[in-house]
C-alpha cells in the first residue's frame, strides 16, 4: 500500500533514507527491502538467485525466473537476454525449470539440442545419452547391450 511520506517517520519498506532525507529514496532495480529504517542503498537486499526484481522500490522480489531461463542474484528480468544481464537463456545440454538460479545439466538418459528449455528430451530407443548431452545420434547402443526408450 501507499505510505504517507508528508508527515515523516520511519523509512518505509522498499526505500532507504540517508541522513537529511526529506523524501525516501527507492531501492534500486535488482533489489528489494521488506524492512523499515534502511539508511543507505546497500541496506536494500539484492534479489536472490532464481528470482528477479524488475522495478525500483520493491518490498519483495517480482517473481521467479521464467522456465527456459536462469537468473543470477540481482536479476531485473524474468527472461534475461544474456550479454551483461544477470542470467540468460538456458544453454544446450541443460534445462532450466521456473525459478532456476543456474542451468542444470541434462541427466543421463536425456539430451537437449535447443536453448531456452525447461526440460530435457528422453533419449531415443536404440541409443544411450550420457549426462550433459546435446544429441543422442552420436551414441548408438553398443553391441551386447540393449537401449530401450
Amino acid at each position: 500500500g501507499a505510505t504517507n511520506t508528508s508527515t515523516g517517520g520511519p523509512c518505509p519498506p522498499g526505500h532507504f533514507c540517508p541522513a537529511g532525507t526529506s523524501i525516501p529514496q527507492q531501492c534500486p532495480v535488482g533489489t528489494y527491502s521488506d524492512r523499515l529504517y534502511n539508511w543507505q542503498d546497500s541496506s536494500c537486499t539484492v534479489c536472490p538467485s532464481g528470482y528477479y526484481c524488475s522495478s525500483a522500490g520493491l518490498t519483495a522480489p517480482s517473481g521467479p525466473c521464467l522456465a527456459g531461463y536462469y537468473c543470477l542474484s540481482g536479476a531485473s528480468s524474468p527472461s534475461p537476454p544474456g550479454m551483461w544481464e544477470r542470467g540468460g537463456p538456458c544453454p544446450m545440454s541443460h534445462f532450466c525449470p521456473e525459478g532456476t538460479s543456474f542451468p542444470l545439466p541434462c541427466l543421463a538418459g536425456t539430451y537437449n539440442n535447443l536453448t531456452r528449455q525447461a526440460a530435457c528430451f528422453p533419449c531415443a530407443a536404440g541409443y544411450y545419452c550420457p549426462e550433459n548431452t546435446t544429441s543422442y545420434s552420436t551414441n548408438p547402443c553398443p553391441a551386447g547391450f540393449y537401449c530401450p526408450k
